[in-house]
């Protein structure tokens, strides 16, 4: 016990020395995937992150092990492919491997395996009485009107923490109020496995934030309730990982069709392996969200102060900054952490963030609890990438541009003070993504018919069998979708994932996020097809140029608006530009040879 208690004060102490983001944890040695971990200051005792080059053979590692008498093993069944390897040496000698693994030409990084927090702060609990009312947090990024646009559907968030309650299994259980999200791909880094249980109540919290099951009569809400949770547990029951668990989630997290990534834990060190396998994920469209750390400091705790990575700090009830966030100008936006000394909404209850966890540390029990930290704050703004994201905006840097634009400034100060951007709005941020853009797009489509009708001259009265209704309604189904429903006070829309979308993002509601800008949809290729097949229907002929200009709107929007990565087409030198280019154009050349016909046959006194 007084072993405990001192690496517990050793360790507070150095955090205070490097500014660090979080609350002491237990340090004593813990149970590690079936072995003991023996854990020092900063980093697993004895243990080297080896990150080889990827094109490194197998004889070619063997051979690295015979001249350097260094054991060498992958750190998952998923490290293969990227040549994460772990080294095992006596803690006296790792300045000396560490050095002889740095120069060596097959090793791309080498560096000791750190130990990363869950950035909580104290928990409180209150009576099993779960109410939405009590979820201030939601009210102050005004997620409700959010849903008016879209619920998350068709998402894929990644969860790295302790895990989530998300099955029944042995002596886990899956949350109540967890009924009805969806789950896909789990995975356990800590004792690998495919059971990523929680045995903290630190993942199932953050995950309640992001898609907590809503309008189920019971429990509290979750952000984009409507999104699927990707539970990958990387730290233990005493909320510790490890720096090749960590980045080994993280890619196994792009690989798996993830579109947002949320890791609510960090530590003050930064990891070559761990930002490089951000880059790897933000590379492949990942938004990677990221606490920024509970310790006061002016300096954003790692993964969070990764360029590729958002970091959030945190307020409370009256948006200020909280008294334990990290602040400074590498914040780049702020949202309800919560605050456990106070209420201020004067509702009975401490001002943490509530959701459906399980009891801490005891996986048999659940309960709706109060947790305060820059760990609640991060999955808000997480919650709000997956809602961007279902609207069509899978570009990681895209949907940080629209988080940061719609955030609420509270003035010139706001990125010194910490607030980043300013705080998170959930209804400014799918306005900006729903409206503003679908707006942009219907004005495209507008551009674009003016000039098909500048190419055509026609008379006037062909002019006004061309602007018919048939072919405004293929407009805006090619181009924008019908945008403007939410705005008008229709919210009860039904397939509101398709109907609201212009035709190329009918991709998400077809194949997923993690295939929005699949080349079929953005191309020629299906208004092609409807030219081939409705040439000679008169009503449809008219519905079909409307669709084909709209599409060209569309493209045209994506290539100068909105960048998306458009799959199976290389940037390299732009060539995906050239490709969206090209196929607006022919998108063009079928509306204009639609209308020809059309006009044409007016001509000749024949029936349109």
């Amino acid at each position: 016990m007084k072993n405990s208690v001192l690496l517990c004060i050793m360790f507070s102490a150095f955090l205070l020395f490097f500014a660090t983001p979080v609350r002491c944890q237990d340090l004593s040695p813990s149970t590690y995937g079936g072995e003991i971990l023996d854990i020092t200051s900063d980093h697993v005792k004895g243990e080297i992150v080896v990150d080889l080059k990827d094109n490194i053979s197998e004889s070619e590692i063997q051979e690295l092990v015979r001249s350097k008498h260094i054991p060498l093993h992958y750190n998952s069944p998923f490290s293969k492919k990227s040549r994460l390897m772990i080294a095992r040496v006596g803690e006296d000698n790792m300045k000396s491997v560490l050095d002889s693994l740095s120069r060596d030409p097959r090793v791309e990084s080498a560096e000791p395996n750190y130990v990363y927090y869950a950035f909580d702060e104290h928990t409180s609990s209150y009576p099993n009485d779960p109410l939405y009312k009590y979820q201030w947090h939601m009210e102050k990024i005004k997620v409700r009107d959010a849903w008016k646009y879209t619920t998350g559907a068709n998402v894929i968030v990644a969860v790295i923490d302790t895990g989530v309650a998300y099955e029944d299994y042995k002596n886990f259980h899956r949350l109540e109020d967890l009924s009805l999200t969806r789950f896909v791909s789990p995975y356990n880094f800590v004792s690998r496995g495919t059971h990523a249980n929680d045995d903290h109540a630190h993942g199932s919290h953050v995950a309640g934030t992001i898609a907590q099951s809503t309008n189920n009569s019971k429990g509290v809400a979750g952000i984009a309730f409507n999104a699927s949770i990707m539970p990958l547990k990387v730290l233990s029951s005493s909320g510790m990982g490890r720096t090749s668990d960590i980045a080994d989630a993280i890619k196994y997290a792009a690989d798996n069709g993830a579109k947002v990534i949320n890791m609510s834990l960090g530590g003050p060190i930064s990891s070559v392996t761990m930002e490089d396998a951000c880059k790897y994920a933000y590379n492949k469209g990942v938004t990677i969200v990221c606490a920024a750390g509970n310790s006061k400091s002016e300096n954003v705790s790692y993964p969070a102060a990764y360029k590729v990575c958002i970091a959030v700090s945190a307020i409370r009830d009256d948006d200020q900054l909280t008294f334990y966030t990290n602040r400074g100008k590498n914040i780049d936006i702020a949202a309800p952490g919560g605050d456990l000394n106070v209420d201020q909404n004067g509702d009975g209850y401490k001002d943490g963030v509530l959701q459906n966890t399980i009891k801490v540390k005891n996986p048999e029990q659940e309960d709706y609890l109060l947790f305060q930290g820059t760990s609640m704050a991060s999955p808000h703004v997480a919650g709000v990438a997956a809602l961007i994201v279902s609207l069509g905006y899978s570009n990681p840097k895209v949907v940080e541009q629209i988080l940061k634009k719609s955030a609420r400034t509270k003035g010139v100060d706001d990125l010194k003070k910490g607030y980043g951007a300013g705080i998170l709005d959930a209804e400014k941020a799918v306005y900006l993504a729903g409206f503003i853009d679908g707006l942009v797009k219907l004005l495209c489509a507008f551009a674009m018919t003016g000039l098909l009708l500048f190419w055509f001259r026609g008379a006037p009265e062909d002019i006004r069998r061309v602007i018919s209704p048939l072919f405004l309604s293929g407009l805006i189904i090619g181009s924008c979708g019908l945008f403007f429903l939410p705005s008008m006070g229709i919210e009860n829309i039904p397939w509101k994932h398709i109907l609201l979308r212009g035709f190329p993002q009918w991709d998400i509601a077809v194949l997923g996020a993690q295939f929005h800008g699949n080349v079929l949809f953005y191309s020629a290729l299906f208004p092609f097809a409807a030219t081939f097949l409705f040439f000679g229907n008169r009503f449809l002929r008219a519905i079909t140029a409307g669709f084909a200009t709209g599409v060209a709107a569309h493209l045209l929007f994506t290539l100068i608006v909105r960048p998306a990565e458009i799959q199976f087409i290389p940037s390299f030198l732009g060539i995906d530009r050239i490709w969206l280019c090209i196929n607006c154009i022919l998108c063009l050349y079928f509306a204009y040879m639609l209308l020809s016909l059309f006009s044409d046959r007016v001509r000749k006194g024949e029936e349109p």
